[in-house]
C-alpha cells in the first residue's frame, strides 16, 4: 500500500505557530496555511508528559503532522 510519506513533497519555508520564527517543513492539513512547528518548540513539545488531557504523542500528529515529514526535532534532524 502506498501512502503519501513514500513520495514527500518539498520542504518550504513557514512560520513556527508556537514562537513566530522561522522554520522548514511541510505543511499539515490541520494547521493554518503557511504555518507549522520549528525544532525548538517541537523538542521543548515532545518533552511534556501530556498536553491539554491528551498524551503529547497524540496531540503532536493532530496538530502538527508526523515529526521527521511535517516537523523536524532539533536533534536528528532529517529532509
Amino acid at each position: 500500500m502506498t501512502t503519501m510519506y513514500d513520495h514527500p513533497t518539498p520542504t518550504r519555508s513557514l512560520t513556527c505557530s508556537c514562537c513566530g520564527n522561522g522554520t522548514t517543513g511541510r505543511q499539515w492539513h490541520n494547521r493554518d496555511t503557511g504555518y507549522g512547528l520549528c525544532p525548538l518548540c517541537a523538542d521543548r513539545l515532545s518533552a511534556l508528559p501530556h498536553i491539554g488531557g491528551e498524551d503529547t504523542a497524540t496531540y503532536m500528529l493532530d496538530c502538527y503532522g508526523r515529526a521527521g515529514y511535517h516537523y523536524f526535532k532539533a536533534e536528528g534532524r532529517q529532509a
